[in-house]
């Protein structure tokens, strides 16, 4: 299974902040996780009602991430 990603090189603001609203207003329940070490992602969904909800380790490069959900 796959993961789909978002990234942005910081010229335009609210890209991030559009692109997650839109999809959480596709289905009502998003999960998404975020490195830990990324402050700018864990404040953005915090300010978009997503809460966290765990910790994960993906096969890839174990390099924990922190989880995040909201449902309508």
């Amino acid at each position: 299974m796959g993961a789909d990603k978002l990234a942005a090189g910081g010229s335009e603001r609210g890209i991030g902040r559009f692109c997650i609203g839109w999809a959480f207003e596709q289905c009502g329940h998003l999960r998404i996780d975020t490195h830990t070490d990324n402050k700018v992602m864990q404040k953005l969904l915090t300010s978009l009602g997503f809460t966290k909800c765990g910790i994960i380790h993906v096969i890839e490069d174990n390099y924990p991430r922190f989880a995040y959900k909201k449902i309508k």
